[in-house]
């Protein structure tokens, strides 16, 4: 967590001067005046603060970078700018309100949201049940559909990025945030590093061509880390240990020594006692029956396709959205009723968060104690 202080101090990596901006500082844009009110947070970029809006009245995120003409803030505001034509409180991206330049820096002002989903965790302590995950997953979908039809790779997966809007009062309501590492589908070179390594694709590891697919990866590897409440992928291990992984993670033990002839070895401390992504997944969930393992199940068959180390044959966001999980098909027969039949393509409804006594009988056992 960031400390909080009077006066907010950081410098950039490509320059030997610094960001120096205090409580009550006024930052100027063309249309408005930020009260700087507190530090949200800080990294090689520059500084994020809390500020009020004097004419609105409205808390607006401001985020300060150091080196105004620098080639990556131009790339993140075409990206913002470009986003600007999507509806987004229905495609569940952050609202960029405007660019502006102050004390030779540059600024960017969103709307202000809640927490992340990163602080949700640490907050909670443990994992998050199915019957919250779906809707996240969900949101993220829709967020990356959009995304997908602008052209637009995100590269930046992680729960830091995955922001609550109001947790009170619209509970698992979230937006996608931080576009300073998208890039168009193509602008990239080959070889080039992105992503955080716990969340980073095969096809970026392996110096290959990158696509949109690249997201739903980093989407899977949340879902992992909501339902297990660790990150699937630890933030250090080296390539040869990470293509060993891929290679035989979302495979059976059996069927990787058929394919290699080589009996399969666990290099994580993750998976410890699962061999695979499905002992671990049933192993989490042991003494379900019914209508709660096929909600597993269905969690399970969504995750692997995010997970496909194939990013041809990786699940895309359109197909995410129709696959039982996120429909909740399975549970016909429980609800009376299937969610994905008060959903429209254009606007696909968030699948409800039920209340505790409801979603029993579809969430998976809690961990037991010790465990």
């Amino acid at each position: 967590k960031t400390k909080r202080t009077s006066s907010f101090l950081t410098r950039s990596p490509c320059s030997r001067e610094t960001i120096l901006v205090k409580k009550r500082d006024l930052l100027f844009s063309n249309s408005t005046r930020y009260l700087v009110m507190d530090l949200i947070g800080e990294g090689g970029y520059g500084l994020v603060v809390k500020c009020l809006n004097l004419i609105t009245g409205k808390t607006t995120a401001v985020k300060i970078h150091k080196d105004g003409e620098s080639k990556s803030i131009l790339r993140e505001l075409e990206m913002l700018e470009a986003i600007r034509s999507l509806d987004t409180e229905k495609k569940n991206i952050i609202k960029f309100i405007e660019d502006f330049k102050c004390h030779d820096c540059s600024c960017l002002a969103f709307e202000m949201l809640d927490k992340s989903l990163w602080d949700l965790m640490e907050e909670e302590g443990m994992p998050l049940s199915l019957n919250e995950i779906r809707p996240v997953t969900q949101q993220l979908m829709v967020a990356f559909e959009a995304l997908k039809g602008l052209g637009i790779m995100h590269l930046d997966m992680k729960p830091d990025n995955v922001m609550l809007v109001n947790h009170k009062d619209q509970p698992f309501r979230i937006k996608l945030i931080d576009f300073g590492l998208a890039h168009p589908v193509g602008a990239l070179e080959t070889g080039t590093v992105m992503q955080v390594l716990a969340y980073r694709a095969p096809e970026i590891m392996l110096g290959l061509p990158l696509s949109e697919a690249v997201d739903i990866w980093g989407v899977g590897c949340i879902m992992a880390y909501m339902y297990f409440g660790d990150h699937l992928f630890p933030f250090e291990y080296q390539l040869n240990d990470a293509m060993y992984t891929w290679k035989w993670r979302l495979k059976t033990p059996g069927e990787y020594k058929d394919a290699t002839g080589v009996r399969a070895k666990v290099l994580m401390t993750f998976f410890e006692f699962s061999e695979t992504l499905e002992d671990a997944v049933e192993g989490w969930s042991e003494k379900q029956d019914g209508i709660e393992y096929e909600d597993t199940m269905a969690f399970l068959s969504l995750l692997k396709g995010c997970l496909h180390v194939d990013p041809a044959r990786r699940i895309c966001p359109g197909e995410a959205l129709k696959h039982r999980f996120i429909t909740m098909a399975h549970l016909v027969d429980e609800m009376g009723t299937t969610w994905s039949l008060m959903t429209t393509d254009n606007n696909p409804a968030v699948p409800p968060v039920l209340p505790k006594a409801a979603a029993a009988g579809v969430d998976r056992a809690v961990m037991s104690a010790g465990r």
